[in-house]
């Protein structure tokens, strides 16, 4: 008599580690991500720095990668005029998000990881805002304008 509810019990609990484990392999998944735009975002420093030090003129390519749950990776600057409609295109909101952040780099969708929105002074987007689609790699330009750092598309690139 007692046998199905042993049996049943079991089920129960093999259910309970399955789903348990299934959240914190995904919780893990999503914290390593986010973790990479840390990386992502400390080498773009590290890049932009050594580019304001170099001569006008200056410029790299620049291949950054990033986690495919990252859709775009945006430049922009409160200081010049944003093209809401070609924010819209991307996300619908991020005009407002960008026009009311302390940061000039954002990472969409930017509820993805709860920092998604990062501030590195001397780079500014030579198109404002400065979206670049994201295949697992960023390729993108610096170059150096005396006071600041310019990011840009590279040509021939969407």
């Amino acid at each position: 008599m007692e046998r199905p509810f042993i049996f049943i019990f079991t089920l129960v609990v093999a259910a309970l580690v399955f789903i348990f484990g299934f959240y914190v392999i995904s919780n893990l998944i999503k914290t390593s991500n986010c973790a990479q735009l840390g990386v992502f975002y400390t080498d773009l420093n590290e890049q932009v720095s050594r580019y304001y030090n170099f001569d006008i003129g200056s410029s790299t390519d620049v291949q950054l990668r990033l986690p495919k749950k990252i859709e775009y990776f945006c430049v922009f600057s409160k200081d010049q005029s944003l093209d809401k409609a070609e924010l819209d295109k991307i996300n619908t909101g991020l005009y407002d998000i960008f026009t009311n952040v302390d940061g000039n780099i954002a990472f969409v969708p930017v509820n993805y990881c709860q920092k998604s929105l990062f501030y590195i002074g001397k780079l500014r987007p030579k198109e404002n805002p400065l979206c670049i689609l994201n295949t697992g790699r960023i390729n993108f330009v610096l170059e150096n304008k005396g006071n600041f750092v310019e990011a840009s598309k590279l040509l021939g690139k969407a």
